[in-house]
């Protein structure tokens, strides 16, 4: 399985004032794994954001003689790369990711040199919503902090 940490130390920051305030984190965790989820499909909706590259010539051919084109990037067939995000939860961590063989290339791309079995190089589609370095997208981030935020302001309130 592929790991990303978030190096967003102002996300981070937040995450650990609560954790003391609070202790046990795991309906914070999972609010966040499921927002982690949303903003992934939100990056399959829209093809990205930013937008991907688009599909190769090469690969928009082998989609239409097997019926899968025109269509969406990444979503070919009812049980690939879409439908395979899956969510964990823990005290301390929320995680969203696939299962699939190639979806770390698809999120980092891959060359012919290194895959040889591929027909040509595969740029990078980022459908989660960090990137390699840990970064969050803007949307993602902004989100998570409401929602972390939300958290603490509703048990500040009991």
């Amino acid at each position: 399985m592929l790991t990303i940490e978030l190096t967003s130390q102002h996300l981070q920051q937040t995450l650990h004032h609560i954790e003391d305030a609070i202790g046990d984190l795991t309906p914070l965790m999972q609010s966040i794994a499921a927002e982690l989820a949303s903003q992934t499909e939100e990056n399959f909706e829209h093809e990205g954001r930013p937008e991907w590259p688009e599909l190769s010539d090469v690969t928009t051919e082998k989609r239409a003689k097997h019926g899968h084109w025109p269509g969406q990037m990444l979503q070919a067939s009812a049980a690939g790369l879409a439908a395979s995000i899956t969510t964990h939860a823990t005290e301390s961590s929320a995680m969203v990711g696939s299962n699939k063989p190639y979806a770390a290339m698809m999120q980092f791309g891959g060359t012919q040199e290194n895959f040889p079995h591929l027909w040509g190089d595969i740029p990078q589609r980022p459908y989660l919503p960090a990137n390699s370095h840990g970064s969050l997208q803007h949307e993602a981030e902004e989100a998570i902090l409401a929602i972390s935020l939300d958290f603490l302001m509703r048990l500040s309130c009991i």
